[in-house]
C-alpha cells in the first residue's frame, strides 16, 4: 500500500501532512472524488476549490471546481 496526501485549497491551503494509506492510485482518485463531494456544498459564486492528490513522488491528480456568476 502507498500513502497519498490530499491538499485542499479555497484560497487558504490546507496541507495534509498525515495522508492516507490506499492500495493504489485508482483508490486515491476515488477518495479525492468523495472529498470533493463533501466540500462542494460550501462553494460560493466566484469561489474556487482545488484538491490535489500527491504521493511520495509528487502531484498525481488535480480536481478544480470554479463557481462563476455570469450576470
Amino acid at each position: 500500500m502507498s500513502r497519498y496526501f490530499f491538499r485542499i485549497s479555497n484560497g487558504k491551503p490546507y496541507d495534509d501532512d498525515i495522508g492516507e494509506e490506499l492500495p493504489n492510485e485508482g483508490e486515491a482518485w476515488l477518495s479525492a472524488k468523495r472529498l470533493v463531494r463533501d466540500i462542494e456544498d460550501t462553494l460560493e459564486p466566484d469561489g474556487k476549490w482545488v484538491v490535489e492528490v500527491r504521493d511520495a513522488e509528487g502531484p498525481l491528480y488535480l480536481i478544480s471546481i470554479d463557481g462563476r456568476k455570469l450576470r
